[in-house]
């Protein structure tokens, strides 16, 4: 049996484009190259314009939202140069350093045309005073500070029976602080402005001391919502509020009975 030699197909060879061909396509390319180009020259020049110009220099920097941080600290933080071109200040930087000053909670940094710089800061509120030698600010995420001068003070109570050093080592005891304050708070609010002092030594079984007289309250261990809120009904009597200085002490470790003892 004899086989036959197949003939190989010859390979077809492409034909090379000349560059003539392709000119239609480059066409559309190289104008957009160039627009793109021309886009970010002016931009480029417009940008160097605006940093060189006496146009738009900085005039003033205004500073909101600050209640008790004074606004030259918060300008000297921002150290802003009023000779440069507003659009020179990098406002990334600056509110990064307005940030690293612990009593701040957030800030923007924005420009108002023609010449202000506008600088908006929220500042950490106190959600209660601690008191260990000195006075002490804590705010809701349990951050302790020095307490500044005008800081708000009748909107947070005062904490007392816990070591600032001891609370370094564990945060168990101002915990239990900050969430018996925000128990308060979810009861009845108005119910701190009758609240001196929150006693937290016995962080099981903590304490209250009322204004007027300084009447101690039991709260006992448990069911402190309840208990609260008990002692918020009473106090709301017109004639309870008026007799608060004859009274020692208010216990509360009773199921829905409120024990009263009255000074001698």
């Amino acid at each position: 049996m004899k086989w036959k030699r197949t003939k190989k197909r010859p390979k077809k060879r492409r034909k090379k484009r000349s560059l003539k061909a392709m000119m239609p396509k480059m066409k559309p390319l190289a104008i957009l190259a160039g627009i793109g180009l021309a886009a970010f020259a002016v931009v480029y020049l417009g940008d160097i314009i605006l940093r060189n110009s006496g146009l738009f220099s900085v005039s003033a920097i205004e500073v909101s939202g600050n209640s008790y941080i004074p606004k030259k600290n918060i300008q000297a933080i921002a150290n802003i140069d009023t000779n440069q071109s507003m659009y020179s200040v990098n406002l990334p930087l600056v509110k990064e350093a307005i940030l690293r000053n612990q009593y701040v909670r957030g800030v923007s940094v924005t420009r108002e045309l023609p010449s202000t710089i506008l600088i908006d800061v929220q500042e950490r509120e106190p959600a209660l005073y601690l008191v260990d030698k000195s006075i002490y600010m804590v705010d809701g995420m349990g951050l302790v500070l020095e307490k500044m001068p005008g800081m708000p003070m009748g909107k947070a109570p005062f904490v007392t029976g816990l070591s600032r050093a001891k609370m370094k080592k564990d945060s168990t005891a101002l915990d239990a602080a900050l969430q018996l304050v925000h128990k308060i708070r979810e009861v009845d609010e108005s119910l701190l402005s009758l609240i001196s002092e929150v006693n937290i030594r016995n962080t099981k079984s903590p304490k209250l001391v009322l204004v007027k007289g300084g009447a101690n309250v039991k709260l006992g261990e448990s069911g402190h919502y309840q208990r609260l809120f008990l002692l918020s009904q009473f106090l709301r009597k017109q004639p309870i509020i008026e007799k608060l200085s004859t009274i020692k002490s208010v216990d509360l470790t009773y199921t829905n009975r409120i024990i009263i003892n009255h000074k001698s």
